[in-house]
């Protein structure tokens, strides 16, 4: 079945609602201790509710997971949503908040959750404007302990590209201090490569 350009947004729009509403579950899930009958009760929902996705299955290129760009985290639920500020194909600005969904303990978000969000943002740098290309490494210094649910800010831009290779930086602050940076490179692929 195709769907018209206002059907498909349409779709695009319900399904970006689904991804925040899981968003919200899953920073909530995080949060609380319930008791074991809600938990039987909401884990048999979810169950059900998994099931009737499965009848929608689609080919990876046709799902709007990941691949709606104009919407926050790309319509995906597993990078920390970050909301761009300033895009543009050589740098990016704007802010993530880490809900309890990517606690690491004591108030801190957990160490690989902040090389998940650099590798979000430098790879859309990467892929704007250029050949498709894929992370071939991604180094990520940590400066200070990152908070969970508070607005942070960050800057990518391209340091620098040589051939194939693409190096990008980028910084994580909470106002002007430095939590983390990162170096990234990131090569072109070839002819049919995946």
């Amino acid at each position: 079945m195709t769907l018209s350009r206002d059907g498909a947004a349409q779709v695009d729009d319900a399904f970006d609602g689904l991804v925040l509403s899981l968003r919200r579950f899953q920073a909530a899930l995080a949060a609380s201790r319930p008791p074991i009958a809600l938990a039987a009760e909401i884990s048999d929902r979810l169950e059900a509710d998994a099931a009737t996705l499965l009848a929608f299955s689609v080919a990876e290129h046709e799902r709007p997971f990941g691949n709606l760009f104009d919407r926050t985290g790309r319509a995906q639920a597993m990078s920390p949503p970050f909301k761009y500020e300033s895009f543009s194909r050589d740098s990016a600005t704007g802010t993530v908040t880490f809900s309890d969904f990517y606690l690491g303990g004591n108030g801190a978000v957990h160490g690989g959750a902040v090389p998940l969000i650099f590798d979000e943002i430098l790879g859309l740098l990467a892929n704007t404007d250029r050949p498709r290309s894929r992370t071939a490494y991604l180094h990520v210094d940590y400066r200070q302990i990152t908070p969970v649910n508070r607005p942070l800010r960050i800057d990518a831009w391209v340091d620098r590209e040589e051939g194939r290779k693409l190096y990008l930086k980028g910084v994580l602050r909470d106002d002007q201090q430095l939590l983390a940076e990162a170096e990234g490179l990131f090569v072109t692929l070839r002819p049919g490569q995946p």
